[in-house]
């Protein structure tokens, strides 16, 4: 049964490569054997390499990797090691950041068109749906795991969710699979061992097929979510911004509150950032979108901040740290030049003709600084214009001013990259 539903999976989901996370542990190594026996009913249809994390946090980690890699070359798969350094922060979950640092790694793997088979089963399902019941979670998250969703460049894909665990461990004992035991699995202090170990089998004693029944619940969730996401991303369309992945504030504010929600939610969610919780969502309501329209506002959550510049609402990856005091040589305009700092390469045709003309007929040093306040730009027949005053006729938000580069000839400000003088 196992080996069947791994095919008809694989047949639905074709890839160029499918990834295989490999922890060493039981779920998993069922996963790694009914690919290799896929595999060897038909070796030109499918390529398989399997993925190794060595989290550094178990005494054992090591051993796991030797385990692993006689496991893989007993089943003639490739195997890829991946090692992380993992430095949790005071008071940050172990468990939320080997989950993420891990999922980070393996996402990283990806090319387009590839696909990570995670060995994802129908308890680990109901676990899930119990969980996000428990923390509030909105139609998103008692959807639980989707049996494919997008993942950097490829896909992610968990052909084992209608297998329960225990098909899973008779599968394993036929074919008398060797995994090791993760110790951390035993620890009730974690939310997820502990619904496992202390209440799954009280539920279960009263209703036997409770995991199937969550499961199924999340199954018919993820429908409602999809119904939802088809209507909003409809609606998206009739709030959007003036740049390419905003939104009109005007228009959100023609909205119900609970429409508000949904959007921007949903918005989010088409952007790849993570879903705000509810408080930080209320934050946005009341202090980005009912702001004042020459206010700055911003609320941030992990690895996102939104924010608002006139009537559009932007969602931003961390801006990075920028030290705005540094002044760079370009010694030859003739050569685009990189600023490291800011992961960004100035093209040299994009300088104006008519300052390299300039620059070349000085003895004046060509420097790229950035704003302090109170500049003026050189304009033309010797005027000056305020840069602040750029800066807002061209639109650019404020989080992105001190960043524009600035090329200045001796010390005059001659060129707001990409900003002034327009002409090429």
């Amino acid at each position: 049964m196992v080996q069947d539903r791994i095919l008809a999976f694989l047949n639905a989901e074709p890839a160029n490569t499918y990834y295989l996370a490999y922890s060493a542990g039981l779920d998993s190594h069922v996963l790694l054997h009914a690919c290799a026996a896929v595999q060897a009913q038909a070796p030109k249809s499918f390529h398989f390499q399997a993925l190794h994390i060595h989290h550094g946090l178990q005494a054992s980690a090591d051993a796991w990797v030797q385990h692993a890699e006689r496991v893989c070359a007993a089943l003639q798969l490739p195997l890829k090691l991946i090692y992380l350094n993992l430095k949790p922060a005071t008071g940050e979950s172990v468990e939320a950041v080997a989950r993420q640092a891990r999922y980070q790694a393996l996402s990283a793997c990806l090319g387009r068109d590839d696909l990570l088979l995670t060995a994802h089963h129908q308890d680990d399902q109901a676990e899930t749906f119990l969980l996000n019941a428990l923390r509030g979670s909105g139609g998103m998250g008692l959807a639980a795991m989707p049996a494919v969703r997008a993942l950097g460049l490829g896909k992610l894909g968990r052909p084992l969710l209608t297998c329960s665990r225990a098909q899973l461990e008779a599968y394993a004992q036929q074919y008398q699979l060797q995994a090791v035991q993760d110790p951390s699995n035993e620890q009730t202090q974690f939310d997820r061992n502990y619904l496992r170990h202390e209440i799954m089998p009280r539920l279960r004693n009263r209703w036997p097929a409770v995991a199937q029944t969550l499961s199924r619940a999340a199954t018919w969730q993820a429908e409602q979510q999809q119904v939802l996401d088809d209507l909003l991303a409809e609606q998206l369309a009739q709030v959007k911004g003036g740049q390419p992945t905003t939104l009109s504030v005007a228009a959100l504010m023609t909205q119900t509150v609970a429409m508000q929600k949904a959007l921007i939610r949903h918005w989010l969610q088409q952007l790849g950032f993570a879903a705000p919780s509810a408080k930080k969502l209320q934050h946005i309501l009341t202090d980005v979108l009912a702001a004042a329209l020459d206010a700055n506002p911003c609320v941030a959550w992990f690895g996102c901040e939104l924010r608002r510049y006139r009537d559009d609402l932007y969602a931003l990856e961390p801006l990075s740290p920028h030290d705005n005091q540094q002044s760079i040589v370009w010694a030859d305009l003739e050569q685009d030049l990189v600023l490291t700092t800011l992961k960004r390469c100035l093209s040299s045709q994009s300088l104006p003709p008519r300052f390299k003309l300039m620059a070349a007929n000085s003895q004046q040093p060509v420097t790229v600084r950035f704003r302090q306040g109170g500049e003026r730009v050189q304009g033309t027949q010797g005027s000056h214009l305020a840069l602040k005053t750029l800066f807002q006729a061209a639109g650019i938000p404020p989080w992105e001013r001190e960043r524009i580069p600035l090329i200045y000839l001796g010390d005059e400000l001659q060129v707001v990259f990409g900003v002034y003088p327009k002409e090429v």
